[in-house]
């Protein structure tokens, strides 16, 4: 640390207004209707092949890649984003990182 850095780092948020506060809380909230419905995809797709022939492999296997998946990869960058305005990091922001350079 040099002497003309503060010895401590506010997180970033702190310094924030309520529009950005607001901001997160929609993103929270758009999240988590995003994880209800991977929820809910998972468990239709779950019954489907409980009660289905072998027919549909592919179509419930389709359903999982695109609305479970990639829903799911939607998700977690956002949170990644989240958790690095708190000056956090996840497994992504290192993947991010890697994309960048």
């Amino acid at each position: 640390m040099t002497e003309g850095q503060p010895a401590h780092q506010s997180i970033p948020l702190l310094k924030s207004n309520e529009e950005q506060l607001a901001k997160i809380r929609r993103q929270l909230e758009g999240m988590f209707r995003e994880l209800r419905l991977v929820q809910d995809v998972i468990m239709v797709c779950g019954s489907v092949r409980e009660s289905s022939s072998a027919d549909l492999d592919g179509e419930v296997e389709h359903v999982l890649r695109r609305c479970g998946s990639d829903r799911l990869f939607s998700v977690l960058k956002t949170l990644t984003e989240i958790v690095e305005r708190f000056g956090g990091k996840t497994e992504m922001s290192e993947a991010h990182q890697v994309e960048m350079s």
